[in-house]
């Protein structure tokens, strides 16, 4: 039988081969490397021919173990650990559209091989997750990392949901920002940028975007807006910015009374490790974050009765407002 294949990419598909079918319980004979070629490929070889086209990948720096029970590549680009975190990652994002999720989850499990693919059915199924059909998120992903990069200037419409589901311009006039970084947060990524009339920071969901356009304007320094005037660190601003408000980050103090221990996990979950905090002669914790007041607001509210703000004085006048607010909406 004929070879619908060059013999030269022989190498090639022996290495596909290994990392479709092989790892440390499921190795490979040469008689069954040489079925698959042939199988799948329509080339047929000796058994010398593959044992030397697997001493030139070893040779090359691949990680393939050969003994005398058979033969498997031993290191992936990912392990299974990592690639069922890639894979979670994917599913858990609302932004990103059923068939999107599909493609991408089916790339991430051709990473692992075979068995991994079987050992992944049973924890996808795509009815189970919310997503929005939004197919110009991955480009307009794109689009803003372009810009960016090349430190161009963006338009585009910034929208809300209606009744309906679908966005709607917020306004009929396209928004002109600086584009500096793309930020992960709360399952959504936000584009952290700067409006060209204004010298403050602030933060647009990206699935809210539509018709991005690169200009040929050059972007602000991020330097002459106020908050990143000593440098634009994504990691600190996320930690500041329990929900994505654009508000200056300032000293906030607060005490857990009740469940003061599980309030430590919640607090490290949401500000990081660089928290600090203590425990009062009370046996309450005290904590101090460096975080927005507005943000603040929100996330003090949504933990109720168990955390009471300190400081700042205007921010406790807020949430005594809010809770006299919520009182009164359920009297009547």
């Amino acid at each position: 039988m004929a070879s619908f294949e060059a013999k030269k990419l022989l190498i090639l598909r022996i290495l596909e081969i290994l990392t479709e079918y092989s790892d440390s319980e499921h190795k490979l004979r040469q008689g069954d490397i040489i079925r698959l070629l042939q199988l799948q490929y329509g080339i047929e070889c000796e058994r010398k021919a593959v044992a030397r086209n697997i001493e030139f990948l070893q040779d090359a720096g691949y990680d393939i173990v050969a003994d005398k029970s058979g033969v498997y590549l031993a290191e992936r680009k990912f392990e299974t650990g990592e690639l069922r975190l890639l894979i979670d990652s994917v599913l858990s994002n609302r932004n990103v559209c059923k068939a999107h999720t599909k493609e991408l989850v089916a790339k991430l499990a051709k990473e692992g091989g075979k068995y991994f693919k079987n050992y992944t059915k049973h924890v996808i199924n795509l009815d189970d997750w919310q997503k929005q059909e939004n197919k110009e998120y991955f480009y307009n992903i794109e689009l803003l990392c372009e810009a960016i990069e090349k430190k161009k200037q963006v338009s585009f419409y910034y929208n809300s949901y209606g009744l309906d589901k679908k966005l709607y311009r917020r306004s009929n006039e396209k928004r002109l920002v600086n584009p500096y970084q793309l930020l992960l947060k709360n399952g959504f990524y936000y584009l952290v940028c700067n409006y060209d009339r204004h010298d403050n920071g602030v933060y647009c969901r990206v699935n809210r975007i539509t018709e991005i356009e690169i200009l040929e304007t050059p972007v602000k320094p991020f330097t002459k807006v106020k908050e990143f005037e000593n440098g634009l660190n994504i990691g600190r601003i996320s930690n500041r910015l329990p929900y994505m408000f654009d508000e200056k980050a300032e000293e906030i103090v607060f005490e857990s009374r009740n469940s003061a221990d599980d309030m430590i996990n919640n607090v490290i979950d949401w500000f990081g490790n660089g928290v600090k905090m203590e425990r009062t002669d009370e046996g309450n914790i005290r904590f101090y974050v460096y975080a927005s007041p507005r943000a603040m607001r929100f996330w003090i509210l949504q933990f109720g009765k168990y955390v009471k703000v300190l400081q700042p004085q205007s921010l406790c006048d807020i949430i005594k407002a809010d809770i006299a607010a919520m009182q009164k909406l359920y009297e009547e």
